[in-house]
């Protein structure tokens, strides 16, 4: 299937459902999705073909070897695909076996440990982002389980410390409920699992540094998909910043990427990896498993033209001169 056809094929459904709002969530006016595509479309490529050759996208991260740097970013219950039941596989376990077959790796976010581990059981290399639910013992039984589970990596939403912002919120369970952790607590969380710690939703130099002062092994740069913060900086614009402030650390990015052209954006400005939620979302609403493979091919292949088209030929060799911005 072509992009455009798995796109329609899920839009098509999600619409039928009335839950195509839901597909750009936000605090207050929504401008930081506006404003962070904006910038990411400001960015273009020149070619260098001459010499090139068919680039090679495969990549390694927290010691996985991927099809290439293009992942799920952390994924929960989602109230798109919940309004789509009945589902004859829980469309979590079919995201997670879809990118499986792709060679690529799932996040899971708020879930509970006995989908945890079913998620896990599709074959898929897993990093599990735990919630700052208000209750510290609940954080550490998801550390310990997911290493127990064999998870490759896990971290925490520290972009949901002060809630997340949607129009349509209903506060969990109490034993849910989210609140800060102090630099103190974040490292003993660092120190209670054996799995690489990863600080989700990074989008200052300082935050990088601090996540990198009390332990974390890797940030993801977002900003929740716009549900954290209005106004927020666009991924990019700050990503080259924070590469240079923390070059040891694993960095993944999300938030507003769509095409495999973003993926080599991000990947030039310094990300290790790119994650998506919404073109997942929408291809298993198209398709289930089947769907979230064929949009997985689609990603794939187009970084893998882009990468060649700019003379790339790996992963590792990507010339960050090969950017520009337009005008």
């Amino acid at each position: 299937m072509r992009y455009s056809e798995i796109l329609e094929k899920g839009l098509e459904r999600i619409r039928a459902a009335g839950m195509e709002p839901y597909l750009d969530l936000g605090a207050e006016t929504h401008s930081q999705n506006r404003l962070n595509r904006h910038y990411m479309d400001s960015l273009v490529f020149e070619m260098r073909i001459l010499g090139s050759r068919q680039a090679d996208t495969t990549t390694t991260l927290f010691g996985q070897t991927l099809s290439s740097p293009i992942l799920a970013s952390a994924m929960c219950k989602s109230r798109i695909l919940e309004r789509l039941a009945p589902w004859e596989t829980p469309y979590l376990e079919q995201i997670a076996a879809g990118l499986a077959d792709s060679g690529s790796m799932m996040a899971t976010g708020g879930v509970e440990l006995d989908e945890l581990a079913r998620i896990v059981d599709q074959g898929a290399p897993v990093m599990h982002i735990v919630k700052p639910y208000g209750d510290d013992e609940l954080i550490r039984r998801h550390l310990e389980r997911a290493a127990e589970l064999g998870c490759v990596a896990v971290g925490m939403d520290i972009d949901a410390f002060f809630e997340e912002k949607a129009w349509d919120e209903v506060p969990g369970p109490p034993d849910w409920k989210l609140s800060p952790k102090s630099l103190d607590t974040m490292r003993q969380f660092c120190e209670a699992t054996p799995l690489p710690f990863i600080a989700k939703g990074v989008l200052s130099v300082q935050d990088a540094q601090r996540a990198k002062a009390f332990g974390a092994k890797g940030i993801v740069v977002s900003f929740h998909g716009g549900e954290a913060i209005d106004y927020a900086v666009p991924i990019l614009q700050i990503l080259p910043a924070i590469r240079e402030a923390v070059p040891d650390l694993t960095i993944l990015v999300d938030s507003g990427f769509r095409r495999g052209t973003d993926v080599l954006k991000a990947l030039t400005l310094g990300a290790n990896g790119v994650a998506m939620v919404t073109q997942l979302l929408i291809a298993c609403a198209a398709d289930g498993r089947a769907g979230v493979t064929a949009m997985m091919a689609v990603l794939h292949e187009e970084l893998q033209r882009t990468m060649s088209l700019t003379g790339c030929p790996s992963v590792a060799e990507i010339d960050p001169s090969i950017l520009h911005v337009a005008g």
